[in-house]
């Protein structure tokens, strides 16, 4: 005990060890998987031949398909009081199966390794938000969150950049191109051999493991939170699906990943900022106000007609999930006691990943056969309908 609170205690550039360390995983981990996701556009379209549609219902599927998961990874973690063996469990699978896109040729193919990668992202967040969370001081949770959501999308700027210099030099070679996703994939998952489990609270009846039945014992306004996060959700289009924009606008295919490269640039730029200033000012502030961004860049992006205007608002966007990522999950560390983060984190990301899972099907179908301003204005107005949500679970006592 002596040893692991010394090595607790001892910080890394200002850091909680473990916090520090799972930054360090999330940068290998989403370096490799966004550079899939960003070059997902130019896959579908020159080897599976498929549309918006198709794009769409993948990123959807792929995202839903996972989230009972979330519900009970977060859950379990909490019986066993584990957390560290779900971390490792979900990020080993994300990207053990990285490399056999290359042998997909059907859209069937990849939606089932796509829910494979998705499965693991259900296995490991909840028990993942729960260590920086309480590995965390009451006042700097906020900041933790936000250098792991930065940490997070650095890997998603070097990600679509590296897919870019790939696909722009060695068009077609797509063996390749997953080969290398994969190696920097296994970087993330031997990171985690770093992170030390941490000893949480138990309840004050002596249990440290909940039920799906915990959902009803929460505050009715945290459960009007979960319900504003979902609409929020539903209202916010996957990036995926986004950067088929980037055609209405005369750009080659090679040049998709870099919007989402300067997507990612913005995000990392203001996501710690972000996490400081809601410790500062307030989370609720700072949530809204990312998503009045999403609103603006979603209509931005309806009337861009130029690579330079679409860019700005790209720009745009990355402040939007500079400001909601991070203080939507230290918003639950505020508002749950530590014995059920577990289950509190998982209900959470269960109610983002079935919002995106709507999100991503909805929109792409309305992308594809009616329009691309259509999905957009649709999705702000979704995004609005939740605000009004989360505005009365503040006012719920």
């Amino acid at each position: 005990m002596i040893c692991y609170t010394f090595y607790m205690r001892r910080k890394i550039f200002g850091l909680n060890r473990n916090i520090f360390t799972l930054g360090l995983t999330s940068f290998f981990n989403d370096f490799s998987n966004e550079m899939i996701l960003s070059a997902f556009p130019a896959f579908f379209t020159s080897v599976l031949k498929s549309g918006d549609a198709s794009l769409g219902l993948v990123v959807g599927i792929a995202d839903g398909a996972a989230n009972f998961l979330k519900i009970y990874s977060g859950n379990l973690s909490d019986k066993l009081h584990k957390r560290r063996i779900f971390i490792f469990i979900g990020y080993a699978l994300s990207v053990a199966i990285r490399p056999f896109y290359m042998f997909m040729g059907s859209i069937g193919g990849v939606l089932g390794l796509r829910v494979l990668d998705r499965i693991g992202k259900g296995v490991r967040e909840a028990p993942r938000d729960v260590i920086i969370s309480v590995s965390s001081k009451e006042d700097e949770i906020g900041r933790s969150f936000g250098y792991h959501r930065a940490m997070d999308t650095a890997g998603g700027i070097l990600g679509p950049l590296a897919a870019y210099i790939i696909l722009r030099n060695m068009p077609g070679q797509w063996g390749f191109f997953f080969m290398i996703t994969f190696i920097v994939g296994l970087i993330s998952v031997a990171t985690i051999f770093f992170v030390k489990d941490v000893v949480t609270a138990t309840s004050p009846n002596g249990r440290k493991v909940f039920s799906w039945k915990t959902f009803f014992s929460f505050s009715r306004s945290f459960k009007l939170y979960l319900i504003a996060i979902f609409i929020l959700s539903m209202g916010s289009l996957p990036t995926a699906v986004l950067l088929l924009k980037t055609t209405s606008v005369g750009l080659l295919i090679a040049s998709i990943p870099l919007f989402y490269m300067i997507y990612s640039i913005s995000y990392t730029a203001t996501s710690y900022g972000a996490g400081k200033l809601s410790d500062s000012i307030g989370i609720s502030r700072v949530l809204v106000f990312g998503y009045v961004i999403l609103i603006i860049s979603y209509v931005g992006m309806a009337l861009a007609n130029s690579p330079l205007t679409l860019g700005l608002f790209f720009a745009i966007m990355g402040v939007f999930s500079s400001c909601t990522d991070a203080t939507q999950r230290s918003y639950v560390a505020h508002s749950v006691p530590e014995y059920e983060r577990g289950t509190a984190y998982g209900l959470f990301n269960s109610a983002i990943g079935f919002g995106a899972m709507i999100s991503g099907i909805v929109g792409g179908i309305i992308w594809q056969h009616i329009s691309a301003e259509f999905a957009l204005l649709t999705a702000g107005a979704v995004v609005l309908i939740g605000l009004i949500v989360f505005w009365i679970s503040r006012r719920v006592k």
